[in-house]
């Protein structure tokens, strides 16, 4: 590690590691599972990049795993424990939770989590739900999560996004009660720019803004003491990957400056202190307590005033 990084805050690097043609909300050719087989994998050469400029920094991060990929290629997931990365669950299907009933989701996360566990040897005890869809009509999906053996969530984005978005959610992990038990919430990091909440470290956020409005997003994390999470797809570093018809917005979100993202990764690994989630939560020094109440997610200690079916205060 560079003498410059030294003693600055350890932050996360996700990979949500996934196919090219895994795709939240649009159209495809690829919407049912059972064609996946059909189309060109790319996903094992995309992520050695990535593997090698986590190499180069000698850094280590967490792969939030879609568990059909890990059916498909093991070899892959022995690699990433064999070279010290976390391996995490960003579930079987790549389905957005709110698409899902609870018993829909239940089944596919027991599934993926089967598959992880036995092909990596890891616990895993991490997750992310595709899109960052996970939303306030979901928090159900908590508990399910917690019963599983997942004790930290980075699924939810404290700021208006598609998929999902908590707008007024805490920039801070939260630990997060549950009948269940306890696990922690660590929220996508996101800058604050005339009045507004704006995600900057990860996927099409990355890619489209330049260095300087990223370096003001780690600026200003950091001087709050907060640890940033930086995300990234493997497709997203691979020029030459088959292009889908998408809708024009949604084209533009996916492709824009893919070109350019091996070298900013490079960038960002060289100027900051990345690790896993687990270990960039270990440098956290406190986690406010939270709850999960009548499906929302309110400071420890606030009650609902019987009979009213309403919470006494406003939820986080």
């Amino acid at each position: 590690m560079s003498s410059e990084k030294t003693g600055q805050i350890l932050n996360a690097f996700c990979i949500d590691l996934e196919e090219w043609f895994h795709v939240c909300e649009a159209s495809t050719p690829y919407d049912d599972p059972k064609t996946w087989d059909s189309a060109a994998s790319h996903v094992v050469k995309d992520t050695e990049v990535i593997l090698r400029l986590l190499d180069e920094a000698k850094a280590h991060a967490t792969f939030l795993t879609v568990g059909w990929v890990a059916e498909r290629h093991p070899e892959l997931i022995r690699r990433l424990n064999d070279a010290g990365h976390e391996v995490g669950c960003h579930t079987h299907f790549h389905r957005l939770v709110y698409t899902l009933t609870p018993e829909e989701f239940a089944q596919d996360l027991k599934r993926s989590l089967e598959v992880l566990r036995q092909v990596s040897g890891q616990t895993v005890i991490s997750f992310r739900a595709p899109g960052f869809s996970m939303k306030r009509e979901c928090f159900w999906a908590y508990p399910i999560l917690r019963e599983n053996g997942i004790t930290v969530d980075v699924s939810v984005v404290p700021a208006p996004r598609d998929h999902g978005g908590i707008d007024g959610f805490s920039r801070d992990p939260i630990l997060l009660h549950t009948d269940a038990g306890a696990l922690t919430v660590f929220p996508l990091s996101v800058l604050s720019a005339l009045g507004r909440r704006v995600p900057f470290s990860g996927g099409g956020y990355l890619r489209l803004f330049s260095m300087p409005i990223i370096k003001y997003g780690f600026r200003q994390n950091h001087r709050a003491g907060r640890p940033v999470m930086t995300y990234i797809h493997p497709r997203e570093i691979d020029p030459q990957q088959p292009r889908l018809e998408l809708p024009r917005l949604k084209g533009f979100k996916y492709y824009v400056n893919i070109a350019s993202t091996e070298e900013k990764l490079r960038t960002l690994l060289k100027t900051y202190r990345f690790g896993t989630v687990t270990d960039t939560l270990a440098g956290v020094q406190s986690l406010p307590d939270y709850q999960l109440v009548d499906g929302d997610i309110v400071p420890m200690g606030v009650r609902v005033p019987p009979g009213t079916g309403r919470l006494a205060q406003p939820a986080i």
